[in-house]
């Protein structure tokens, strides 16, 4: 089951949703993630594909750390442990595949 988040425009709105984000020439770079809980994630490690559906699924981790195909992330503090697949409603800049 997929959990719709709208677009969000305001840093001091209630999460969840995602913010658009750009270069310094303006071209669509993926979305950043404000988590159920308000904390702001990238997905580098993710797949946005071009109707907004993102897969692998989010995960606020509870850990500090945590290892992705042999290399450690370090994420600061833990997270809320929110766990969902994620479909970015009125997502419109193309698909973007991971990052490693």
């Amino acid at each position: 089951m997929l959990t719709e988040i709208p677009r969000l425009t305001d840093h001091k709105a209630a999460g969840p949703g995602w913010f658009r984000t750009v270069n310094s020439e303006g071209k669509p770079l993926k979305p950043t993630i404000m988590c159920k809980c308000g904390h702001l994630s990238g997905i580098s490690l993710h797949h946005v594909h071009a109707d907004g559906t993102v897969t692998a699924s989010f995960y606020h981790g509870e850990a500090q750390k945590f290892t992705h195909n042999g290399k450690e992330y370090d994420q600061g503090a833990p997270g809320c442990g929110w766990h969902v697949f994620l479909k970015l409603l009125d997502w419109n800049d193309g698909e973007f595949p991971p990052v490693p």
